[in-house]
Parts: structure tokens; C-alpha cells; sequence
């Protein structure tokens, strides 16, 4: 039998950071242990102190590693001598005791001592939210983004990962000539087992009494939460019973005052009833939540590939989400779009749930996790 591939997976992130980035890798190796067993590849997980390692080793994946990755604490001294030998020797002398040895390929590349003279990179980009919102983030984190992706596009070494053809639309629009490779990967949702979670027992817990919509998006300003808001009170106003429930961290680093603003809001209104803020709650949970909703809401002003939308298509369940060129790209049954900066439409589109307008058509997700097999094959070079 030939060798297996190795590949290392950056699995660095935690939940509370970046929970799209964390489930992503999870269902890279959900979607490895799917493959038939002369494609498997060997897989090295670096993940740091913050990283959920259990849901990984929970996978059983049967050909894996791991390897804690923690900074190396620096200082004058020790700046000074790597500057010099990367700019005279080409490499780093002061690097970790220990770094995952004899990888054919890490993925998503990040940079540090140990991988900055690797020639071949195989980057991974969720989306171009920098491009269209740069008023969400600091200077600082733009600039270092755009210098990135330039970067990769420059190089016919780099191989970039996206997750739509609408991100490799907008690579094209904002950084050509694109010289790098590009492949596309569109990331599926393999759910962990939730059956142990109980439902009555849950809704009890979050003092959820009537029907409700979800929202299982981060607190950033770009997740569009305050047009939901906005739309319930319309709804509210017209008499309609429902509420409405949002998981997730309740902080934003990109707006300190964002979840302050909603608070406001939700105050001003008299909506505390009927909103209910779960914080962070574990993926079961969210998943029991998500199921039993009448549906969820994902009202996003921009996205990648969609997370929630994934769930939906798994679980079968119904979904009011903007009119992005990549969500209508992404799904097609069980949902209706809404025009992203205008409540009215989604209060329309919410009231036409609540009124039993819609109704919810069997989609076979097993057609989708066919693809993504048949993609992961291709994209990490398995059958070579």
C-alpha cells in the first residue's frame, strides 16, 4: 500500500473567535473518515490551548496526531538573531523544541518560524468581507489582509481554497492578476450526535414558551442582527407571538458597543420576552434549538459559505436568508431571500413562517456529502 499523505490542519481557534473556522476543520475530518481507506490521509491537528480538541478526538478519525502548538516568547535578543539568520541563512535558528515533522502539506497555511520558507502554500480564505465592509475593522487588519492576498495572488506557488464561486468572483474583482492556483471547496455540515440533548428540557432552560425563529450567528456588525430586531417589531406590532433566539458569544471585537446597541434596543421596545440571548452554547444545543425552530434567520450583509445554511440543508429545516449572491448560490429549497438592508421585506417574509405559508420539501443532503468527498479527494491530491 503506498504511503499515506500527511497532512498538518491549523485547528489554532477556538469557539468563542471564530466557531465557522473551527467547525470547518472539524468536517475536513468528517469528510476524510468518509473516504475509502487507501485515500485517507494521515492527519497531524496543531491546535492550541483554546482549540475544543475533544469534539476532534471525538471523531475517531483513525489515523491522526496532535501536536500543541504555543508561541515562542520573544525579546530583543532573541528578534534580533532571527532577522539575521533568515536574512543570511534563510532560515529561522530560534524555533520551537518540537513542530510537526515530514508534512506533505499544512493546511490552512499560517506563517510562523517553522513554515515561512515553505515554497508550496495551500492557503484557505472564507470570504472578502475586508473588500466590502472595511469600515468593520481596524487599518491595521485590512492592511495586513489585502498585503496577504496579494501576496498569494502574485505567486504561482500558492495555492488558494475558497468556498463558493462568488469568493472566487470577488478574488478575481479585487485582486487580479490572479498567477496562484485556485480551488474550490464548498465545506458541508456532519453533524455531531445531539440525541441526548432533550428538547422540552432545553426550552425550558433558554424560557423559550412559544414558537421561535434562530439566529446562530457571532455578534459582528456585518451579521446583521439589528435588521431581525427591527423586523420583529413590526410583527410584534401587528400582534404576531413568536420569539426569537440568538446563540452566540455575547461580545464583538470588531464593535465594542454592538450588543450594547441591541440591548438598547431590545429595551426601548419591550421586546425582553421575546428575544432571548442564549450567550455561547455547546454545538448540540445549538443544533436541538435549530431543529425545532419553525426556522432560522441568517441575515448576514456578507458571507463566505455559510455555516447555518449548511446546517439547515442538513437538518431539513427552513430558512429566511439576504439576498447574497452566494447564499442564493449555496441554497435553493426550503428557504426565501429578503432584501438585506430592508425590514419590511423580512418582517414579510417572517410573517409568511408564522402564517404557515411555507412548507418544508425533503432534501436529500447525501447528494451534498457525495460531492464534498469527491472534492476533498481532488483538492488534497488523495488518489495520487
Amino acid at each position: 500500500m503506498d504511503k499515506r499523505k500527511r497532512i498538518a490542519l491549523s485547528y489554532r481557534l477556538g469557539y468563542n473567535f471564530s466557531a465557522g473556522v473551527v467547525i470547518y476543520i472539524q468536517n475536513i475530518i468528517k469528510g476524510f473518515k468518509l473516504l475509502d481507506d487507501h485515500l485517507r490521509p494521515h492527519l497531524i491537528v496543531i491546535y492550541s490551548e483554546q482549540s475544543p480538541i475533544e469534539d476532534i478526538k471525538e471523531i475517531n478519525y483513525p489515523y491522526i496526531e496532535y501536536y500543541l502548538y504555543k508561541p515562542i516568547s520573544r525579546n530583543f535578543f532573541k528578534l534580533a538573531i532571527n532577522k539575521i539568520t533568515k536574512t543570511f541563512l534563510k532560515t529561522y535558528l530560534i524555533k520551537r523544541l518540537s513542530f510537526p515533522k515530514n508534512i506533505d502539506l499544512l493546511y490552512p497555511y499560517f506563517e510562523c518560524e517553522e513554515t515561512y520558507f515553505y515554497k508550496e502554500r495551500m492557503y484557505w480564505k472564507p470570504d472578502f468581507q475586508e473588500q466590502f465592509y472595511p469600515q468593520y475593522i481596524s487599518k491595521n487588519e485590512f492592511d495586513f489582509v489585502d498585503s496577504e492576498m496579494k501576496k498569494i495572488a502574485s505567486n504561482p506557488n500558492y495555492t488558494l481554497v475558497l468556498s463558493s464561486q462568488s469568493a472566487i468572483k470577488d478574488y478575481k474583482t479585487y485582486f487580479s492578476p490572479i498567477l496562484n492556483p485556485v480551488k474550490l471547496l464548498r465545506f458541508i455540515s456532519l453533524l455531531p450526535d445531539a440525541s441526548r440533548t432533550e428538547k422540552g428540557k432545553l426550552l425550558n432552560e433558554y424560557t423559550i414558551t412559544e414558537q421561535y425563529f434562530i439566529v446562530a450567528n457571532q455578534f459582528w456588525p456585518h451579521k446583521n442582527h439589528m435588521l431581525i430586531l427591527e423586523a420583529m417589531k413590526i410583527l410584534i406590532d401587528k400582534g404576531k407571538v413568536f420569539q426569537i433566539v440568538m446563540t452566540g458569544k455575547k461580545s464583538s471585537y470588531r464593535d465594542e458597543n454592538y450588543l450594547l446597541k441591541m440591548e438598547t434596543f431590545i429595551k426601548e421596545n419591550g421586546l425582553e420576552k421575546n428575544v432571548k440571548l442564549t450567550g455561547f452554547i455547546s454545538r448540540e444545543d445549538q443544533l436541538v434549538l435549530m431543529k425545532n425552530a419553525i426556522c432560522a434567520l441568517q441575515p448576514s450583509l456578507f458571507e463566505g459559505w455559510s455555516t447555518v445554511i449548511e446546517d439547515c440543508k442538513s437538518l431539513n429545516q427552513f430558512v429566511i436568508a439576504s439576498d447574497l449572491e452566494v447564499n442564493i448560490e449555496q441554497i435553493n429549497t426550503n428557504c426565501l431571500f429578503f432584501e438585506r438592508n430592508n425590514a419590511m421585506d423580512l418582517a414579510e417574509k417572517m410573517e409568511m413562517v408564522l402564517d404557515g405559508k411555507t412548507k418544508i420539501e425533503h432534501y436529500n443532503y447525501l447528494l451534498n456529502i457525495e460531492e464534498f468527498k469527491n472534492n476533498l479527494v481532488t483538492v488534497f491530491e488523495l488518489n495520487r
